[in-house]
């Protein structure tokens, strides 16, 4: 199996972002976590990043939860991977040219004058990615599944986001 570019961090972020975008009420860590089958306690550090890096807000009381900080199409692919995962490189050079056997001691100047070239290009590569992460918004990917999704499943969750909201609460008046 492929080790992927990005970890499961930004593929829980970019979900769950995608959840909240199609929400107008606040959504719990907890109930995200339950609905998509996912680590809640994991997810709960995710949510930590995306606070800190200005994605989403905190919504404090019975009926609180994470709701989007800016609307759904100001938000870029490229923003929720920042957020999550800022140290991930597509490349990282460890100056293989300077280590030839045939230089010994000290490698020649022509090998080591300038960037790698090898650097150079993924350094383009790694370029052109983030440009096309930054043309896509979480907006772009609510069209995508509201095309894919049939009309069942999104009336289905929002029947279980309504369920385990309104629960909540009819709980906590009970207390």
């Amino acid at each position: 199996m492929k080790a992927s570019l990005y970890g499961a961090g930004a593929e829980y972020a970019l979900h769950s972002l995608l959840t909240l975008a199609t929400r107008s009420e606040p959504v719990s860590v907890r109930d995200l976590a339950e609905y998509q089958q996912i680590p809640e306690r994991f997810l709960a550090q995710v949510f930590a990043r995306l606070v800190k890096g200005g994605l989403v807000t905190a919504r404090e009381g019975i009926t609180g939860g994470y709701v989007l900080a800016r609307s759904a199409s100001s938000i870029t692919v490229n923003d929720v991977l920042e957020a999550v995962d800022s140290e991930r490189l597509l490349f990282s050079c460890a100056e293989v040219r300077r280590k030839c056997a045939l230089y010994g001691a000290e490698p020649p100047a022509w090998s080591t004058n300038g960037m790698c070239r090898i650097h150079l290009f993924m350094t383009e590569a790694e370029e052109a990615l983030r440009i096309f992460l930054r043309s896509k918004t979480l907006a772009d990917l609510c069209g995508e599944l509201e095309q894919k999704a049939p009309q069942e499943f999104i009336a289905a969750s929002e029947v279980w986001f309504h369920q385990r909201r309104t629960g909540r609460i009819a709980r906590r008046k009970k207390l």
